[in-house]
């Protein structure tokens, strides 16, 4: 699983891991050859908001939000989720 370094607030690094959902969202979002800013657009979420769906820091994103994804990707939600 991939890892993304960000900093504490004391500027030491922090890892977070890709939530199973992030992986699932990257991979049909390069696929289909979507960038992250199109396909918050599609999904109508900010791009933050996506990206902290992916790195896992929302780590319950709301049904309706997983459902815009989804069908941004155009794929069923269960694909998103597992």
């Amino acid at each position: 699983m991939r890892r993304n370094a960000t900093r504490h607030a004391g500027g030491r690094p922090r890892i977070l891991k890709r939530s199973r959902m992030g992986e699932a969202i990257e991979t049909l979002a390069a696929r289909q050859g979507i960038r992250a800013d199109e396909l918050a657009a599609m999904a109508g979420v900010t791009v933050p908001t996506l990206n902290r769906i992916v790195t896992g820091r929302i780590a319950s994103p709301r049904v309706a939000t997983v459902a815009a994804l989804a069908c941004a990707l155009n794929v069923k939600m269960e694909k998103l989720v597992g």
